[in-house]
């Protein structure tokens, strides 16, 4: 049988509980808590949740004090004990980082691959990519084979809407031979609806957990020390409505002389203040020392002897901690070793408070003393939390730099963010290094509004003496910003001087140089240094291996694979794609580092019509891409999704996440963005034949000031691009030659750049050009250099994505003279655009959702002109309220929700 989820106890029953620092995976979450030598078993409800047919998950809900967790640890064993393989996590607030949480899953599921000894998942065969990370999860549970049951203990302390998707995705999608248990304190967002319809849920409400009287009677029998007779235990009972955390402090109480007597007075309490009551009671019986023990040890989030030791200045917590958890008396142990231990969360909570009133101010010293100890043992999530709550910040910004290094080169941004908002401002000011690293966190999350306070630090900071390193981290700093914020001069300017050479430098150095390395490829692409750009790659690379850091590694990959695409080695590139898209397939938990080189992938494998890796790996990362990376690294994400659908015939999709692009860029206010989405939008109106609507949506598409560079995003599409393949398709027979003549030079430049598939798109367009130029001679010559080009560096789609028009050179070229290799890539090209041409005739409707009155038609053609709602209004003489009120059933009937939309649809449509 495969073991179960103990397995992980032999590695973490040391318990010295250091979080592993390449994957942030704090060991004690994998462990259930032991069960308690007085637990009373559940067998009824466990037998009843064993039995139930169907269902794959399980969700048991209640206020805390119910007993979740420990009906959850006997399903484990009873699991254990039917030979299904189990693992466990107990979640808390810092999972809501999706990139965290996906760390601790990651280690779950080794942890039964490995004991279960299943095939690992890099040495598997290329089966079919999972589209989601929710997918490959479960694709994780279906490789392990045997029956399984994951439990999810505090799942209430989940509050991301993306965390909740993840998690609604898997329960959906479960085998039938996995089961997931969630304990909570209220119901999960995670699609309770479906599951209940698709009768695959069993729910367990706080009324089904509450203790029956023969539970209740057993619960008590096990102290021999008390006595009860039948009418006490139905007082008892019904006191404390079988409430389980009541009913140990009742047996608690009991021991006490003189207990029994006060039950009738208790009859007009609720069972929450018999608790209160209860605790007090239980506490006082105890010897003063013990009680002083336990009151003060209530503030610390977790026990373990040497920090109760520590805190409160004694050597004998091992025994109080054992003799505690033996006797019931608030607290559970969470391993097997019993290192470490745990209050259940509601004594705890009332324990700090009976202990605040007999010791005023000693919570603050505890949490203080015990964050002082957490961090000298190097625990530093831990002395986080305690020395936010002491509000020692200095200690809290020491912790947090030390902490932050690793969750940012892991690319868990979101949890320094979250940390940081609870640490004012001017202590992490004090703490220069610090400021440096939420600045990274921010930066990449692209979170301006509580960047630019930090920036102002940065500032002051400068001002003062620093060491070379540190002035040197901090310019770095300056640069990922400047190019987060597309201000790409300043961004090469400041890298230009950095000396990334520093082949010793370890940790957050080697990040941060790893970074700057990346830069300085960046920009070696982007004025065609592509041999200097390999170059900065590899020190890249170097840096990133050193520092053990996912998230610049993410970008290194990238900038590889775009650096041999662009040059034409399209073939490397493509396998350097196909690889980072297997890499990141096995990697959960860098999941955000990869989505850099995931989108620098899809371009390459676009281009070998391998759309199903770039699909499914477009909708696991899309979160990443919509909130997290660099603005070339978006579009590039983008623009191959954009035009697989348009190949596919599905043009709305290809139109909605063109619109959700442009969204992003001015989210970001990224202008260089959203003039590439104006030109993208006249490149599908051509694509799709509708010249009129490309001439028209290029009256509003913004030029660039024209640079000395172009990035790689730019190299592939920009507005000289742009506006160069609307003249060659709408050139008047006087414009020409002005039109040559400018293909002419940037075909020179691409061509002296090495900037290959650049120079195959503008020889198309000088093709394109001259057959509308009726010099059929000229157009061919263009065709079969651009076509030799495209064959001999595997160039397709590049081709096939300007269209129809290229099918009809095509047809009009004798193939029987070109060369038999040239003829049959010609012959597939035309096969590709055929497909493509055929999808998007089937993909036009015919008409709209309801005839347009004529009222509508004219407003139609006034906004075809470019028209505002007030000089509409002007023309036809009405209110602008009732222009707007015509076009929102404009908009309703084409289907549409923008202006621009609504006129490609007409165009679509022939109703204008």
């Amino acid at each position: 049988m495969c073991i179960s989820y103990r397995h992980v106890q032999g590695v973490a029953n040391t318990m010295t509980e250091k979080v592993t620092e390449s994957t942030n995976v704090l060991k004690h979450k994998l462990l259930a808590p032991q069960p308690g030598q007085t637990s009373v078993q559940r067998r009824s409800l466990v037998q009843q949740i064993a039995t139930t047919e169907g269902v794959r998950c399980v969700i048991i809900q209640a206020p805390a004090g119910h007993g979740k967790t420990t009906l959850l640890s006997q399903l484990v064993t009873h699991s254990e004990e039917r030979g299904i393989s189990s693992a466990w996590l107990t979640l808390d607030e810092a999972d809501n980082d999706i990139h965290r949480l996906l760390a601790h899953l990651d280690e779950m599921l080794g942890s039964l691959e490995e004991s279960c000894d299943s095939q690992p998942l890099s040495s598997r065969g290329s089966a079919s990519i999972p589209a989601t990370w929710a997918d490959l999860f479960v694709s994780r549970i279906i490789d392990i084979g045997n029956p399984t049951h994951l439990f999810f203990d505090d799942f209430h302390s989940i509050e991301e809407r993306d965390v909740e998707s993840f998690f609604t995705d898997v329960l959906r999608n479960l085998p039938d031979t996995t089961t997931v248990f969630i304990a909570t304190r209220k119901l999960p967002n995670v699609g309770i609806s479906e599951l209940q319809v698709r009768e695959r849920m069993h729910l367990l409400r706080y009324d089904e957990l509450k203790f029956s009287l023969d539970e209740a009677r057993e619960f008590f029998q096990q102290r021999e020390s008390i006595q009860l007779n039948e009418a006490e235990l139905k007082t008892i009972h019904s006191r404390s409505e079988g409430w389980p955390a009541a009913l140990q402090l009742f047996r608690l109480s009991l021991a006490k002389d003189g207990a029994k007597a006060s039950l009738d007075s208790l009859e007009s309490y609720t069972p929450f203040q018999i608790t209160e009551y209860l605790t007090t009671n239980v506490l006082q019986s105890q010897p003063d020392d013990l009680q002083e023990f336990i009151l003060k040890s209530s503030h610390l989030r977790k026990l373990t002897p040497p920090l109760c030791d520590h805190v409160l200045r004694r050597q004998d917590s091992r025994d109080i901690l054992v003799r505690l958890e033996n006797e019931g008396l608030f607290l559970n142990s969470l391993d097997s070793e019993k290192n470490w231990f745990q209050f259940h969360g509601l004594f705890s909570r009332y324990l700090q408070k009976l202990c605040d009133r007999r010791f005023p101010k000693i919570g603050l010293s505890i949490n203080k003393n015990a964050a002082q100890w957490y961090f000298d043992n190097s625990h530093f999530e831990d002395c986080l939390f305690h020395s936010i709550r002491a509000q020692d910040f200095s200690l809290a910004s020491e912790a947090m730099d030390v902490w932050a290094s690793t969750q940012i080169a892991s690319a868990c941004l979101l949890s320094v963010v979250r940390i940081a908002q609870r640490i004012p401002l001017q202590h992490i000011e004090k703490k220069p290094t610090l400021a440096v690293k939420v600045t990274w966190a921010l930066t990449f999350l692209r979170n301006r509004k509580n960047l630019v306070p930090y920036l102002n630090i940065l500032k002051k900071i400068e001002q003062t003496p620093l060491d070379n390193q540190f002035r040197t981290e901090l310019e770095i700093t300056k640069a990922v910003v400047e190019l987060s914020l597309d201000n790409l001069e300043s961004s090469f300017a400041i890298t230009e001087v950095v000396d990334t050479g520093d082949h010793t430098a370890e940790d957050f150095w080697a990040f941060e140089l790893g970074a700057a390395a990346n830069i300085q490829a960046f920009r070696e692409i982007a004025f065609g240094n592509f041999s200097d750009a390999r170059y900065y790659i590899a020190i890249g690379r170097n840096h990133s291996q050193h520092a053990n850091a996912a998230f610049p590694a993410g970008y290194n990959v990238g900038l590889s694979v775009m650096n041999s695409y662009l040059q034409g080695r399209v073939s490397e590139a493509a396998e350097q794609a196909a690889t980072a898209i297997k890499a990141e397939d096995f990697a959960t938990k860098d999941s955000y580092a990869a989505a850099s080189a995931v989108c620098c992938a899809f371009f390459p494998l676009y281009e070998i019509n391998n759309a199903a890796a770039v699909l499914s790996a477009f909708e696991r990362h899309r979160s990443d891409i919509d909130t997290g990376l660099l603005l070339d690294f978006v579009a590039a994400g983008y623009l191959p999704v954009i035009r697989i659908y348009d190949g596919l015939g599905e043009r709305q999709n290809a139109g909605n996440l063109l619109d959700d692009l442009e969204q992003i860029a001015i989210g970001a206010n990224w202008p260089r963005l959203i003039s590439l989405c104006a030109w993208e939008r006249v490149r599908r109106s051509l694509y799709a034949g509708n010249i009129s609507e490309a001439v028209y949506l290029s009256r509003s598409a913004p030029e660039e000031a024209g640079t000395n560079y172009l990035t790689f995003i730019n190299a592939l599409e920009d507005p000289s691009l742009g506006r160069l393949r609307l003249e060659a398709h709408t050139a008047e027979a006087d414009e020409v030659s002005a039109t040559g003549e400018r293909l002419s030079k940037q075909i020179e430049q691409a061509r002296h750049s090495n900037r290959i598939a650049r120079e195959v798109k503008l020889r198309l367009f000088k093709a394109v050009l001259k057959h509308n130029a009726d010099d059929k001679q000229a157009a061919q010559k263009e065709l079969n250099i651009a076509l030799t080009l495209a064959q001999d560096y595997g160039f397709h789609r590049t081709v096939c994505d300007e269209g129809p028009i290229i099918h009809t050179l095509l047809e009009q070229v004798n193939l029987a003279d070109w060369p038999l290799a040239l003829r049959r890539f010609a012959t597939t090209l035309m096969d590709t655009i055929n497909a493509s041409r055929g999808q998007l005739a089937t993909s036009k409707p015919t008409e709209p959702l309801e005839p347009l009155t004529k009222r509508e038609m004219q407003m139609l053609t006034l906004l075809a002109k470019g028209d505002s709602n007030k000089t509409i209004a002007k023309l036809l003489f009405v209110s602008e309220n009732t222009v707007k009120f015509h076009l929102k059933n404009i908009y309703h009937k084409l289907g549409v929700t923008t202006r621009t939309q609504a006129i490609s649809s007409a165009h679509s449509l022939n109703l204008l």
